[in-house]
């Protein structure tokens, strides 16, 4: 009876601690799983009241410290700091992850989250969308930053979310795009006429190389390098930034100022991701975006001259040209591409732009 006794009061003590030790543990639930991510459900908090960060991917092709990716780290900071840490941005520079085509594939996907390319690829999603791209529009950066930075590109970012599913988050002004070529004797309109211009993947760059009897050739950024020193381009095209971070000068000797077209990029989001944003961390990254914008325009306020002035201390021979032929070989396509993508509106408010 007593060995009976005995067995039950035993068996009645494991039962409390076990019931002592589970009430314990019982507040460690899966917060300790070390998991920083979310799946977009707009929880940005644990039971302990602790941030729960939710990590975003951004993928760029430009080199570390390329004004893109300085502009690409002040907005993940800012974000950061305006989502309370709920919203962290890994930064993936020199195309580690996509190139500029690739990424916009994966937004569309919703396999990326944050991507960067000229806007000029948009175009491939829906044509009217190479509007900011159109040759010969801009008279100056001035007057393109004052259109990017306007609502009259909105109808524009409206159109490639709708057919692509991808939303522009940051779309940003740098220079003009110039003709960088291997014969020092080019210096006027005829002189570009059969030349194997290197171009991505754009359109509105692809027809304006075209309209002025250049031949142009589509090869990644990665290969163009190569290219140009191999013989299978002339020359490629680009604004003066990216052609000194690329050592382009080591290739070809002859920038000739062709300033075809307007250098836009943006920093885009896949629409599925945004999606998952609540509604507070959207304004935040509205907040986050006009704040280092302003912050890239101060630091690229001398930056193009700087860069002028390095090319010409790498041995580079700065040519200048008439424009005025150039136009009016661009003219008539510029009309019919208004025309056939019925965006005269948007393009009169460009022009207005400029006075």
């Amino acid at each position: 009876m007593k060995k009976k006794l005995s067995r039950i009061l035993s068996l009645a003590m494991c039962a409390a601690v076990i019931l002592t030790l589970a009430a314990c543990g019982g507040s460690g639930g899966s917060g300790g799983s070390g998991d920083s991510g979310t799946s977009g459900s707009g929880d940005s908090g644990s039971g302990d009241g602790q941030v729960q960060s939710r990590t975003l991917k951004l993928s760029h092709h430009c080199t570390e410290g390329d004004s893109n990716d300085i502009l690409f780290n002040k907005f993940a900071e800012l974000v950061e700091q305006k989502t309370n840490g709920e919203i962290v941005i890994d930064i993936y520079a020199n195309g580690q992850l996509y190139g500029q085509k690739e990424a916009l594939e994966a937004l569309k996907l919703g396999t990326l989250d944050l991507g960067m390319s000229d806007t000029a690829l948009w175009a491939n999603y829906d044509p009217a969308c190479a509007i900011l791209d159109m040759p010969y529009i801009f008279k100056s950066r001035e007057h393109a930053i004052k259109v990017a930075s306007s609502d009259i590109i909105d109808p524009i970012k409206d159109r490639l979310v709708t057919s692509a599913g991808i939303r522009p988050i940051l779309v940003e002004c740098l220079n003009f795009r110039n003709s960088f070529v291997k014969d020092m004797s080019i210096d006027s309109y005829e002189d570009f006429k059969g030349l194997k211009m290197r171009t991505p993947e754009a359109p509105m760059t692809i027809a304006a190389f075209e309209a002025i009897g250049a031949n142009p050739i589509v090869i990644p950024s990665g290969e163009a390098y190569t290219a140009v020193q191999t013989g299978v381009a002339d020359g490629l095209e680009g604004h003066a930034e990216y052609m000194v971070l690329q050592k382009f000068y080591e290739v070809a000797k002859n920038y000739v100022l062709t300033q075809h077209v307007m250098t836009f990029t943006a920093l885009n989001m896949s629409e599925q991701v945004y999606q998952t944003l609540t509604d507070s961390q959207k304004a935040a990254f509205d907040e986050a975006a006009a704040e280092a914008l302003e912050y890239f325009y101060e630091y690229t306020e001398n930056l193009f001259d700087e860069k002028f002035a390095e090319l010409e201390a790498q041995g580079v021979q700065i040519t200048d040209l008439d424009r005025t032929p150039f136009e009016e070989a661009c003219a008539p396509f510029i009309q019919s591409f208004i025309d056939e993508n019925n965006l005269q509106d948007v393009y009169d408010a460009i022009m207005a732009a400029a006075e």
